[in-house]
């Protein structure tokens, strides 16, 4: 039977946190010190240090600085609803296919002022696939931008694209002059600018004065403390030398779940979607009735109670319940079957074979390691023999972004946006998929769900997309998790966005 990966690392981290953690005393003794005396600063600790400072790759480890340290033209407010953000005003069309956007008065952090220019260069720095921007299939429906004059900035589009301002609100304007260096430095002119960065140690920001919103900005300072360990970032939080604990994994949950002084916020408006993604090019994976085996071999409701502590809901369907899109009968497709999973296979005329699933560390991919402990066990009953490669963050990523894998654990954490978020998208297809699949039937229907903005019948075309997607089951779907984010008593006004990128510029801290 399989036991509980958390809780038999529980004893030996633990431990880890109380004897073995070198750098824990100094570390906060120095918080306590130079970070606590300033009561306008914001701690964070997360497990992984940021990959470079491009806001187009939206990898977990960059979620905490992207609204940091960039702007986008417009936000999406808590009703779904687009807001102005770079942008002061904005008309679309009659047509509905191009959008005319009016500039405010904005400097970047060089101190360059920032012009329509600008944000031409950046939507099409954003579609240069060199740049691997995440955004680059997604924008697909961006046929032109053009510079009218220094305030004014005008999209083209080839279709109606009714996720337009989800998508921008996701895409980060770039400084020309200085994205050379974006690896070590920001170019953005979000209302925090990057200070310094210890790769492995900590990075901080500073508020920007000079930013439009500059009266809105609580901290003056926000340092991001780079803590691997789960055990260890727990005690720092319940220490007090740090804030917010931004990656948390199962066993700091379980150990912050009663503590005093601290509380655990979900996060309902931007899900962590985990899945299982089945690379089609590799046989037998090309066979749709093995990937149907081995959807109906997931045990997804103790994936979701045992991996993620029940702050996960489990399900087969690209999007939350707590979404427009879902649809309930979409879920009762993917039943953990695992009868049904052996017929499958065997009218499949596929023998015993083996296959390597990648999984990445908690600070990337949280559970993906203790999911394929439970999914080796489930497989072995079909004659898969499942090994389990993991990798540190940078690895994992150039993996995924490559297609080099035979199965995939992992998530996504824009399933709080328009469904046009994420398909068409690398994750999903229907072209240039990471699974590689596609069918005329796939691209069609996300075809035709860019050709109206009718909510009832988008709708629909969702529905019948999710239940292509179980039907075909080359991306598995099992869980979405209502993000946990442990932090003090003290921290007020803590957000995230549909993207589940983090708005720290409005944060209360009372210690």
């Amino acid at each position: 039977m399989f036991n509980k990966p958390a809780l038999k690392r529980a004893i030996a981290l633990a431990a880890l946190a109380c004897v073995a953690w070198p750098h824990m005393a100094s570390a906060q003794n120095s918080a306590k010190g130079s970070a606590k005396d300033a009561a306008t600063e914001l701690v964070l600790a997360q497990g992984a240090d940021p990959l470079g400072f491009n806001p187009t790759r939206f990898s977990a480890p960059n979620t905490s600085y992207l609204h940091q340290l960039y702007d986008t033209l417009v936000e999406i407010g808590p009703d779904g609803q687009p807001r102005p953000s770079l942008a002061e005003s904005w008309e679309r069309s009659a047509d509905g296919l191009s959008v005319t956007f009016k500039l405010r008065p904005a400097k970047f952090h060089s101190g360059r002022p920032l012009t329509a220019q600008d944000v031409v260069y950046s939507v099409r720095y954003h579609l240069d696939p060199a740049n691997a921007a995440n955004l680059l299939a997604r924008l697909s429906a961006v046929k032109d931008v053009e510079a009218l004059d220094d305030r004014t900035v005008k999209l083209t589009l080839s279709s109606l694209a009714p996720g337009l301002y989800d998508l921008l609100s996701a895409l980060f304007i770039l400084d020309e002059k200085t994205v050379g260096n974006i690896a070590q430095q920001d170019a953005g002119s979000g209302p925090f600018v990057m200070k310094n960065w210890t790769p492995g140690v900590s990075y901080t920001m500073e508020r920007f004065a000079d930013h439009w919103s500059n009266d809105r900005t609580k901290p003056d300072r926000i340092t991001v403390r780079i803590v691997p360990d789960d055990a260890a970032g727990a005690a720092l939080l319940q220490t007090r030398a740090v804030d917010v604990l931004y990656t948390a994994g199962p066993l700091a949950l379980a150990q912050l779940k009663d503590a005093a002084g601290t509380k655990i916020e979900r996060i309902k408006r931007a899900p962590r979607s985990h899945y299982l993604a089945l690379n089609t090019s590799r046989a037998p994976l090309d066979n749709k009735l093995v990937r149907q085996a081995i959807s109906h071999a997931i045990n997804r409701e103790m994936i979701a109670s045992v991996v993620y502590n029940d702050f996960a809901a489990p399900s087969c369907q690209p999007w939350a319940e707590s979404h427009w899109a879902y649809a309930p009968a979409v879920d009762k497709l993917c039943g953990y079957d695992l009868e049904k999973a052996k017929a499958l296979m065997k009218e499949s005329g596929v023998g015993p074979f083996t296959m390597t699933v990648n999984t990445s560390t908690d600070s990337y991919a949280p559970g993906s390691v203790d999911t394929a402990q439970i999914l080796k066990e489930d497989l072995a009953a079909l004659g898969i023999t499942l090994n389990i490669a993991t990798y540190e963050p940078a690895k994992a990523r150039e993996l995924i972004l490559g297609a080099n894998f035979d199965m995939l654990l992992h998530n996504y954490i824009e399933g709080g946006n328009d469904p046009q978020f994420i398909i068409p998208s690398a994750i999903y297809g229907p072209t240039k998929g990471r699974t590689k699949f596609t069918s005329p039937a796939f691209e069609a229907i996300v075809e035709k769900a860019g050709k109206t903005l009718d909510l009832n019948e988008r709708k629909a075309i969702y529905a019948d997309i999710s239940k292509l997607i179980a039907d075909e089951a080359f991306m598995l779907p099992f869980a979405h998790e209502f993000r946990p984010i442990p932090m003090i008593d003290g921290v007020k006004n803590f957000e995230m966005d549909g993207s589940g990128f983090s708005q720290l510029q409005q944060i209360d801290v009372t210690r």
